[in-house]
């Protein structure tokens, strides 16, 4: 009879270890809407301003958007990324063929990119992108809302793959429990002090790294 073997280690000698980027670096995405419209009147919207972030494809050319007094077509072999709080205008002159995302980056790990951000569609992100919007298409019905949020996240995912970050900090796991506890409460007063405390380390030597301001 064969011995079982309880494996209870979570990486081996082989693979590439993720840990480190998935408690320190930027997080899953709290996916608030989906939506796709192929014929939108009048797609014009002046000083948008949101407190999410946005993903942008148009399968057809015709619209833009303006930033800073700078004009960003969307065209069917490209995305666009909206960091939150970007004010910017859609500017439809034409009937608008129009694919979004509004969701929300629940840890960001860097500095977060400036204005909209402007990638290629790879084969990749082609084939999610058409998955998606015939998912769209079905009737409205539980499964397909729920098929919809995994095939959104997995297009976000390959989004950010392509996306250039700064890379991942090592940060010891005690100070990931405060970056964790901040993230969760950013409204909320925590004392430099009292972070310290949860993190176990004196005030001291918190403060000239780890302090909140």
């Amino acid at each position: 009879m064969a011995t079982k073997r309880k494996y209870l280690n979570y990486t081996t000698p082989w693979g590439v270890s993720l840990s480190p980027v998935a408690r320190a670096g930027w997080s899953a995405f709290l996916i608030h809407e989906s939506g796709f419209q192929p014929a939108l009147e009048n797609w014009n919207h002046e000083g948008v301003d949101s407190p999410f972030w946005r993903f942008y494809h148009n399968p057809k050319a015709g619209c833009h958007l303006r930033y800073q007094g700078r004009e960003i077509p969307l065209l069917p072999d490209e995305y666009v990324l909206i960091p939150a709080n970007t004010i910017f205008d859609c500017c439809g002159p034409v009937t608008a063929c129009h694919y979004w995302l509004h969701f929300t980056v629940t840890r960001l790990a860097g500095t977060v990119p400036v204005g909209p951000v402007v990638l290629p569609v790879d084969e990749t992100l082609r084939l999610q992108l058409q998955a998606v919007l015939r998912t769209h298409a079905e009737a409205p019905h539980a499964l397909r809302d729920h098929r919809l949020y995994h095939e959104s996240a997995a297009l976000l995912h390959s989004a950010f793959a392509r996306l250039e970050l700064p890379p991942t900090q090592d940060i010891p796991d005690r100070l990931l429990d405060v970056l964790d506890l901040i993230q969760k409460a950013p409204h909320t007063h925590l004392s430099n002090s009292f972070l310290a405390d949860r993190a176990g380390m004196s005030l001291e030597r918190f403060i000239p790294d780890y302090a909140v301001e």
